[in-house]
């Protein structure tokens, strides 16, 4: 069974269509009543359903040729109508013949069942001889026709021209939105990626006419790769995502970002793309500018804390992890408090809350304490942060740890003032050589000439006893000369490989005997303690010192301890230490349990002449003394001392590994040489010359005399003198005595030679010390010295 639809609406009929092939009709179409009449003439139909509104012959028009053709007037005819709904028009298509009138929509089960129960009562009807035929006459047909059409048009050009109007409006409404809106605006087709529309926006924001956009495709302007262009469009298309950020060109040469939100829309059936541009290049300069600063917080050294206004901790970068312990996850609500150490006192905390309470800036340094307890020291800059009103908001703390920066600026002024005190020693040191250099050939002078009267006077002279002083004082002169001589490294040393535990047991009777029952006296020495080079006489000299000093430092009793190690030095306290240089040293520290020296006594314990002791109860040399023999001996001394705690004095002398020499004692008197030879004494200190040669005539030798070393090259190399020894000085202008011997021993290699100075910066002496085998005596000397010292040279020895 056949139906036939008549209606211009393509989607209806393919909905009918698909209605009744499923309940088993076949379904004929056509777009109108005129080609509806034509399909009739075609085939046999069970039903015929019919739209009212439709071009060339309406379902009004179609319905009435249905029912006055006897061919076709037995055909059920059903209206469906979307346009002519009022009840007159459904009463003028049933007086057509119509069976049925019905409104669209309908349900489509309820409409099936409406069609079945038509075509039914058609079978029935027919069977009874009852058909629906028109029951309007001709002459009502048309005037009831043309009121409802004409109704209808006039309804349908009302509606037309609400229809325009609102086409109108949409068409402004779209203007504005899209052409005079302030945002960037673009059609895109997304097939060729041409832009189909721009408004003036667009034109404005990529500098290039509309006229000139429109020939222009999205390719043109987006600096994305084709394929990620193609990408978004796919994405946009499939309404899977519409917002994208990317860079777009301008006319200008220039780049901007962008963040588009891209929509489809669909006109007359074809898919667009309307895409909305905001330029974020600014955002993006910010961003971008946050991100540098989150970096440069999150990978800066110093240690960044920001708190609320309350100061409860908000943030804390990775470098405050390292510097106190504490991390992250830890601190969010706390203060920082919680690093308080108890080293600043409430002063201190009312004065940085006051400040930065008050919107200024505080800088300053704080003791604080890690999670793991030990303290540290930290730079600290405290910034109140404002909102827009100028209320705070949050505080901003930057910290740099500068614990070790302040250890090394301590260590670093110790080692100045250890540089500083090295060169005041040094520089004292030349000027007293100096001093006792010239004192010497005076009280050469003055000791010579007193021991000279002093022999020559009877027993009951009168003038003996004052000969006396003058020539004791002399003596006690020149020791203080000698201990002058120690501080500035210029006395002469002799020295030899010894273990120092030796020296120091050797002391030890004499050392209680001198400090005195009440102070017990402890040597705690080390095994197999390595040998040094030194001078035993000056090492006594040094520890003896020692010993006294630490005596007047204990008046009511007390412990001194000396002791030796063998130690290592290295580079890192050698650094630290001025005038030591890294390597293996015997140690020999002197301590005591006495009253003990504030730190600015001890700065100036070994300058000469500097003592703390009671007017004529000490010269203030003893300690220059020590360290002067400690410096020329090649090693290094340190004090250590506080007041009421005592004081300990460390000499590190450097270890040798050279072998002990032995000892040559001689086991008879030697016979005394006589003075009948002719000596040639080189002195230019003209008392002294004249002193040596009273000496000398006394003990019977001739003397000639020379005021300096070219005096006595004139005397020897070109006048013919033979001495039979020479006594000469060592410092002199122009010519040194080393000088003046080695030109001599040239023509003359036996020539014996004793060298007299009482100073050390010679040709004959190196760091102090004497050349093996070099006969020398020490200004100032007694008769006794000096003549004992000449007739060991007459027979050969040094």
């Amino acid at each position: 069974m056949d139906i036939l639809i008549a209606d211009d609406n393509a989607e209806n009929v393919a909905l009918l269509k698909t209605l009744f092939e499923g309940a088993g009709y076949g379904v004929v179409t056509a777009r109108n009543g005129k080609e509806a009449l034509n399909r009739l003439g075609e085939g046999s139909f069970a039903l015929i359903i019919s739209d009212i509104l439709m071009p060339v012959m309406d379902g009004f028009q179609f319905c009435r040729e249905c029912k006055t053709n006897p061919k076709w007037r037995t055909i059920p005819f059903v209206i469906y109508t979307a346009t002519y709904t009022e009840k007159k028009d459904e009463e003028f298509a049933l007086a057509l013949g119509a069976d049925r009138f019905v409104i669209k929509p309908q349900d489509p089960e309820k409409f099936l069942q409406t069609i079945k129960d038509v075509i039914r009562l058609a079978v029935r009807d027919t069977a009874d001889s009852g058909v629906n035929v028109p029951s309007l006459e001709e002459k009502d047909y048309f005037p009831m026709y043309n009121e409802r059409v004409v109704r209808k048009l006039e309804k349908k050009v009302a509606d037309l021209a609400r229809l325009n109007l609102a086409l109108r409006e949409s068409e402004d409404l779209f203007r504005t939105i899209f052409y005079d809106h302030s945002a960037v605006k673009l059609l895109i087709d997304p097939e060729s990626g041409n832009i189909i529309d721009a408004n003036d926006a667009a034109s404005s924001f990529y500098g290039w006419p509309r006229e000139q956009l429109l020939k222009m495709k999205i390719q043109d302007i987006n600096t994305l790769p084709p394929e990620e262009i193609h990408r978004m469009i796919e994405l946009v298309t499939s309404k899977i995502q519409d917002q994208f950020e990317s860079r777009h060109r301008r006319a200008d040469g220039s780049f901007r970002d962008v963040e588009v939100f891209s929509s489809r829309i669909d006109i007359e059936g074809k898919p667009l793309l309307h895409s909305i541009v905001h330029d974020i290049t600014k955002r993006k300069q910010a961003e971008a500018h946050r991100d540098r600063l989150i970096k440069a917080v999150e990978q800066a050294g110093e240690a960044v804390i920001v708190t609320d206004h309350a100061g409860a901790i908000q943030y804390v970068n990775p470098a405050f992890e390292a510097m106190t312990g504490y991390s992250h996850e830890e601190v969010p609500g706390k203060t920082p408090r919680l690093l308080k150490s108890g080293k600043q006192d409430q002063a201190f905390y009312r004065d940085l809350w006051e400040t930065i309470r008050g919107g200024r800036i505080w800088h300053g340094r704080m003791v604080n304490r890690r999670k793991d307890g030990t303290l540290f020291t930290d730079e600290s800059t405290i910034s109140p942060v404002k909102d827009g009103s100028g209320k705070i908001i949050n505080y901003v703390a930057v910290k740099r740890d500068i614990t070790e920066h302040l250890r090394a600026s301590e260590e670093k002024d110790l080692l100045v003032q250890q540089i500083h005190q090295a060169q005041k020693l040094e520089s004292v040191g030349r000027l007293a050589g100096g001093v006792a250099h010239d004192f010497n050939n005076m009280l050469s002078v003055i000791l010579g000439y007193g021991e000279i009267v002093l022999q020559k006077l009877n027993p009951g002279d009168p003038l003996r006893d004052d000969v006396k002083e003058i020539v004791e004082a002399s003596r006690r002169s020149a020791a203080l000369t000698r201990q002058l001589l120690a501080f500035s490294r210029q006395q002469i040393l002799q020295p030899e490989e010894v273990n120092l535990n030796d020296l120091l047991h050797a002391l030890e009777k004499m050392l209680r005997r001198l400090i005195g029952e009440d102070i017990d006296v402890r040597l705690v020495l080390a095994d197999d303690l390595p040998r040094v080079l030194i001078d035993p006489a000056r090492f006594d000299q040094i520890i003896m010192n020692l010993a006294v000093n630490a005596r007047d430092a204990m008046p009511t009793g007390g412990k001194l301890t000396i002791e030796t190690a063998n130690v290592d030095i290295d580079e890192m306290y050698a650094a630290s230490h001025v005038g030591i240089v890294p390597g293996r040293y015997v140690m020999i520290s002197v301590t005591d349990s006495g009253s003990g020296m504030d730190e600015k006594t001890l700065s100036r314990i070994f300058e000469p002449f500097f003592t703390t002791k009671e007017k004529g109860k000490g010269t203030g040399l003893g300690l220059a003394t020590v360290y002067g023999i400690v410096k020329q001996s090649g090693g290094n001394i340190r004090a250590y001392s506080e007041p009421g705690h005592g004081t300990t004095f460390k000499i590190y002398l450097p270890q040798t590994d050279a072998k002990p020499q032995a000892q040559v004692v001689s086991t008879k008197e030697e016979a005394e040489v006589g003075g009948d030879g002719l000596v040639l004494v080189v002195e230019d200190e003209a008392a002294l010359r004249d002193l040596l040669k009273a000496i000398l005539s006394g003990m019977g030798f001739h003397v000639i005399l020379a005021a300096n070393g070219g005096e006595a090259l004139s005397l020897v190399e070109e006048q013919g003198l033979k001495p039979d020894m020479m006594i000469t000085d060592v410092v002199m202008p122009e010519m040194s005595g080393g000088e003046l011997v080695e030109r001599l021993r040239r023509n003359h290699p036996d020539l014996k030679v004793l060298f007299m100075s009482g100073y050390t910066d010679s040709a004959i002496v190196h760091h102090g010390e004497l050349d093996p085998g070099t006969p020398f005596i020490q200004k100032p000397f007694t008769l006794k010295d000096i003549k004992e010292k000449i007739q060991t040279v007459l027979r050969g020895g040094g």
